[in-house]
């Protein structure tokens, strides 16, 4: 589960004594700083309609929101008032959004059952095959449709994980579209078939890692996958087979699949996304060929949050609130 008030109090004050970031004037800064640092390069560019830019704004201000949440930085009543609106509007229709929208309004203390009048947590429930495939749903959406329903206290069922399960590589990861067929090779790539262009990625199985917790033993030991997949020069994780540098949304969801399960972090794991960061709090997306760091990215900074704080989902709140601080300017 989630990081409890007492643990990110403990992160306050344990981890003072900490990691040196770099730059001319060195400063001592622990992790739980590094998250609320990063949320006030966030909050800094909320929009006045609420919502978090990115490349979904209903994607990114539910992620944003499981942050504030976490942290305890900030009022996220404005947020949860522009996923409220595109409830309405009708615009939260997909398996994916849905189960992002009921993870947020949980982690905001607002019942996913009534969100803007609609059961949300109905829609996924409702959509679920006897197979147990949440309607259509990628594989992707699958383990956030499952993490949802775990968000909301719920049992998800059996059939669910067991599908989820079977549809891992045999690699040992997950990939982003469809379960492993026999077509295609132990890295779910369809040689064959020019329109295959997924294969297993270190962020789908982040995630289906971080829905079966609890409820099924993957055949294959994803760590063996995040092992092999691991970047070698800056230590974190890309997202796939030929995209393996290091980059923030990578390495924070790969730190949460771990923390999920108990695993001890690789050594130097959560350097690698410290380094991202700026002193200012925003973090970058990924290093440049000249090893520098890209430039300040939102949904990087958006994602290093849990990353820092090492709390998988489902997110459990936190219940103090401090303002938005920056130095850093969209």
């Amino acid at each position: 589960m989630g990081m409890t008030l007492k643990r990110v109090a403990s992160l306050l004050v344990v981890c003072s004594v900490s990691v040196a970031m770099a730059g001319p004037a060195s400063a001592v800064i622990s992790d739980a700083k590094r998250a609320h640092r990063a949320m006030g390069y966030v909050g800094a560019q909320q929009q006045t309609n609420g919502s978090f830019p990115g490349f979904s704004a209903i994607g990114s201000t539910a992620d944003a929101v499981l942050d504030m949440a976490v942290t305890g930085y900030g009022d996220e009543a404005t947020a949860i008032g522009f996923l409220r609106r595109q409830v309405l509007r009708g615009n939260v229709s997909t398996i994916g959004l849905t189960a992002k929208v009921v993870m947020a309004a949980v982690a905001a203390g607002r019942d996913p059952s009534t969100f803007a009048g609609t059961n949300l947590l109905g829609h996924l429930t409702h959509a679920e095959r006897a197979s147990g495939r949440f309607g259509d749903a990628t594989v992707f959406d699958q383990a956030l449709a499952i993490l949802a329903i775990k968000a909301s206290g719920k049992t998800p069922n059996a059939v669910a994980a067991t599908w989820l399960a079977d549809a891992q590589c045999p690699d040992g990861g997950w990939q982003f579209d469809r379960p492993h067929r026999a077509s295609e090779n132990g890295h779910c790539r369809d040689v064959n078939d020019p329109g295959d262009f997924f294969r297993s990625d270190t962020n789908t199985t982040a995630y289906a890692v971080m829905a079966l917790a609890g409820l099924r033993t993957p055949a294959v030991d994803p760590f063996t996958f995040f092992a092999a997949f691991r970047d070698p020069t800056y230590g974190g994780w890309g997202y796939t087979r030929g995209f393996r540098r290091t980059d923030a949304n990578s390495t924070a969801l790969v730190i949460q699949a771990f923390a999920a399960v108990g695993r001890p972090l690789p050594k130097g794991s959560v350097a690698a996304l410290r380094r991202l960061q700026y002193r200012c709090g925003a973090v970058a997306y990924s290093f440049t060929n000249a090893g520098r760091r890209t430039g300040r990215d939102m949904g990087a900074s958006i994602g290093a949050v849990l990353g820092f704080l090492r709390d998988p989902l489902p997110v459990t709140p936190v219940a103090f609130r401090t303002p938005w601080a920056t130095t850093c300017r969209p």
